[in-house]
């Protein structure tokens, strides 16, 4: 992969290459303005670094990714860099009309689709398609990869975009829609994946429990990953978790779940060590407002 700001320096400095891209190709380096501002939903940097005649953007993001965000606010990744980016939009012009495009389709159908698409842009606006897609190709060091190949990777990207490259309105903090309707795992699968890795570390190997306990963050995934997967070996870890959150934070939500989950497993020395949680804290005593009287009952 080449550096982006390589790739965009030649590009730049070769007013022929910035018209060809602009083209039939629609990437032009004079229209890096989006219609509002925006920003990523995780705080990283976003760069414009092109737009198209819809009125759409291309972004470079932090560490290579590109974006692009459509005017009436769709948005999505479109390459894990911009070689690949500019490979998929020279090598797909139409992109936009293949993102929920079969991937696996039969050859002659992906054809017929490809070509009735590239037939339009030759009698509308570029006769020169087929060389000028070579030129650019040729001139930025860039491959000529297979259709079908080039649709897979597009779609792979765009089911990377959520949640570390969800784009926002940056004054209402309005998310921007998927650009494709690709079929994809529930959003909590993807926020809880950190979590659930935690998990699977501290069943393992007991010497990364206090790393992950004395992290905030690392401890509300871990016992959110825990709630949704929860095994008979989990007791001595889940104390770890809750006792860690008891010191810390005192009152959350997390302490809550915390306490549940070891409770669940119904032994009587949990049983005693949330009741002198309870005591000791008002405002954990509220939190575990209900505290049964007997060890077994917290299982039930």
């Amino acid at each position: 992969m080449t550096h982006p700001d390589h790739v965009l320096t030649v590009l730049r400095r070769d007013p022929d290459l910035v018209r060809l891209a602009a083209g039939a190709f629609d990437f032009d380096l004079d229209g890096a303005e989006h219609v509002e501002e925006v920003r990523l939903a995780s705080g990283a940097p976003l760069r414009a670094v092109a737009g198209d005649d819809t009125g759409g953007t291309f972004f470079l993001c932090a560490d290579g990714p590109v974006l692009y965000a459509s005017s009436e606010g769709g948005a999505g990744l479109i390459g894990a860099g911009l070689d690949e980016a500019l490979e998929i939009v020279i090598g797909l012009p139409g992109w936009h009309d293949y993102t929920d495009l079969d991937p696996e389709a039969d050859d002659e159908e992906l054809q017929d689709v490809f070509a009735r698409t590239e037939d339009e842009i030759r009698n509308s606006y570029g006769p020169g398609l087929d060389a000028d897609r070579s030129t650019l190709l040729s001139a930025l060091g860039l491959r000529r990869v297979p259709r079908r190949e080039l649709l897979r990777r597009l779609q792979e990207c765009l089911l990377r975009t959520e949640p570390e490259f969800l784009l926002v309105n940056a004054d209402e903090g309005c998310a921007y829609e998927s650009l494709d309707r690709l079929p994809r795992p529930p959003l909590w699968q993807a926020v809880l994946a950190p979590g659930r890795a935690d998990l699977v570390r501290m069943r393992a190997d007991q010497d990364c429990w206090n790393t992950i306990a004395n992290d905030p963050v690392r401890r509300a995934t871990a016992l959110r990953a825990a709630q949704y997967d929860r095994q008979p070996g989990d007791p001595q870890l889940l104390r770890a978790l809750l006792r860690q959150e008891a010191a810390d934070r005192g009152n959350t939500p997390e302490l809550r779940l915390a306490a549940v989950l070891v409770g669940l497993h119904g032994m009587a020395e949990d049983h005693a060590m949330l009741r002198a949680l309870r005591e000791a804290d008002p405002d954990v005593h509220f939190l575990l407002d209900g505290f049964p009287d007997c060890p077994g009952a917290l299982a039930q």
